[in-house]
């Protein structure tokens, strides 16, 4: 690792970035220079400008590391940052002690190497923005200083559809041994301390502390929609194992619907065609809003993976975001699953509950999480994906690939295989729990196998995560008394291990509300 007295100084500190919005009310150089000022009054150990101008006027007002850059636009380039040798040498001049460049591989005028090796031999610090691990790697190599995460999540190759900041890459960038800078959506104290403890020597913060315009756009949308479904209006798609749906919802209300067969070996091309035709007889043209909740996993880089390969085949690193923007328009995509757990959160059953989960029982075992207020999710996208859990009644493997999990037991696929297993031909769950309302002692025990295991599963989500409510949903857990019975299975247990548990309220409408929700607050 580089030393120098002035990285000294930024380690294990914050840089305030003061850049005010383009043309904005705040964009002139005494703003900024006042900015500057207060930043350092707060604490801020160091300061990110933008603009020679503004240069200029914050340094003659601060004695601190300044980190300066220049963005330009231009069409010849998708680099923004220090995109020539000319632009270093202007920000030298006006008294840069680090020089911000774009160190991702992206073509521009003067190349990525001869920008580095003119802040180098201009005598100032280097500071690569980078996008990747090989960003970083090449930085370092070649005499750059700093290597912050600035640029993933804003080029073609890392694009995500979360808007987390990129700690693996901070883990990542730590372990080359160089001054990692983590930049880009540390919005919040938690997230920069956070940085730290990821293995960050600095943490730069910027929108949240100086662009007032989107700070306090932030708090009027909150205000503004307090009221939960003000503002959900749109188009929303669930596509499940079974069967596909499709809403217009005005300010929350479901105005229309229309719902047909998931053909399960349709594969993603067959899926997009449906999708599309019954969206068209909605009403829905290309750019309206559009929410997509589907079955399976989607990761933080919007790909769509089928967890049991026996409800959707060909369903594996799928480009959700991008195949759906190319057939259909653009869309948020969220699991169907955690969609319903959203909307149960904020609209139905779980409101008021900080702790959360949502089960749905239909032909697989799905779910999510409610922790500490907020959606839990996972960049890969397996959280939430209760049924795959295992259980003390499972005994088969299931489709996910585990053994002995409470989708192999419970779900309305498993009630079925297994009066198929005991010879009672070829039933449905729903013709099982039939056969249970008029007495069969065989279709009882088959049900009351389905309602243990997730009773158990709801005491274990009580125990590990200190859930406080659950709402139940889908066509196996909403069928008559399948909630009531599973309240009467945990009143075996100690009282520790027991929540509430109630039917969902939103039922079919729940993965449909959600996945609008999620527009507007993915997290």
């Amino acid at each position: 690792m580089q030393t120098s007295p002035l990285l000294s100084q930024l380690r294990g500190g914050l840089i305030a970035s003061c850049q005010p919005i383009d043309d904005g009310p705040m964009d002139r150089p005494e703003i900024v220079a006042a900015m500057a000022s207060a930043a350092i009054s707060g604490g801020a150990v160091g300061l990110r400008i933008e603009g020679i101008e503004n240069l200029r006027a914050v340094r003659s007002v601060v004695d601190v590391p300044i980190i300066g850059i220049v963005k330009t636009a231009s069409a010849a380039t998708p680099v923004r940052i220090a995109a020539s040798i000319a632009d270093v040498q202007s920000l030298i001049d006006a008294g840069a002690d680090v020089i911000a460049y774009d160190g991702t591989d992206r073509p521009r005028p003067d190349g990525r190497d001869g920008i580095l090796n003119a802040i180098i031999k201009g005598g100032a610090l280097a500071m690569a923005d980078c996008a990747t691990l090989a960003d970083g790697v090449h930085a370092v190599s070649n005499g750059a200083a700093i290597i912050g995460t600035t640029l993933s999540g804003y080029t073609a190759e890392t694009q995500r559809v979360d808007d987390a900041p990129d700690f693996s890459l901070i883990e990542s960038f730590a372990e080359l041994g160089a001054f990692v800078m983590a930049e880009g959506r540390f919005n919040t104290p938690d997230l920069a301390a956070k940085a730290l403890a990821a293995g960050a020597d600095a943490v730069t913060v910027g929108s949240a502390l100086t662009r007032l315009e989107l700070m306090t756009q932030s708090f009027a949308h909150a205000v503004t929609h307090a009221t939960p479904k003000s503002g959900m209006s749109g188009f929303a798609v669930d596509l499940g194992g079974t069967k596909t749906a499709v809403a217009r919802i005005v300010e929350g209300h479901v105005t229309q619907y229309e719902e047909r067969a998931t053909v399960g070996a349709a594969g993603p091309e067959g899926q997009y065609r449906q999708i599309a035709e019954m969206l068209r007889t909605l009403g829905y043209q290309r750019d309206d809003r559009l929410a997509v909740a589907v079955t399976g996993r989607v990761d933080a880089a919007g790909e769509w993976h089928a967890v049991n390969q026996t409800t959707l085949q060909d369903i594996a690193s799928v480009p959700l975001a991008s195949d759906l923007a190319r057939h259909i328009g653009n869309a948020t995509i969220i699991n169907d699953a955690a969609a319903a757990t959203l909307a149960e959160h904020r609209l139905g059953a779980g409101r008021g509950h900080a702790n959360f989960a949502y089960i749905t029982v239909s032909t697989g075992v799905g779910g999510g999480l409610i922790l500490d207020g907020s959606l839990h999710n996972s960049p890969n996208g397996i959280a939430g994906h209760l049924g795959f859990s295992t259980s003390q009644a499972g005994a088969v493997l299931c489709g996910s690939g585990r053994f002995g999990t409470v989708e192999s037991v419970a779900s309305g696929r498993a009630i079925a295989r297994m009066a198929q297993d005991a010879g009672h031909g070829d039933l449905d769950a729903r013709a099982v729990f039939g056969a249970a309302s008029n007495g069969d002692e065989w279709a009882i025990d088959l049900r009351a196998t389905s309602v243990r295991a997730i009773a158990e599963l709801c005491a274990n989500l009580v125990t590990i995560l200190g859930i406080t409510k659950i709402a139940i949903g889908g066509s196996v857990g909403l069928a008559s008394g399948y909630v009531d019975q599973v309240r009467s299975e945990l009143e075996t247990l100690p009282e520790l291990f027991r929540s509430e548990v109630v039917a969902a309220e939103l039922r079919r409408d729940g993965p449909l509300l959600g996945s609008l929700l999620a527009m507007a607050d993915p997290g």
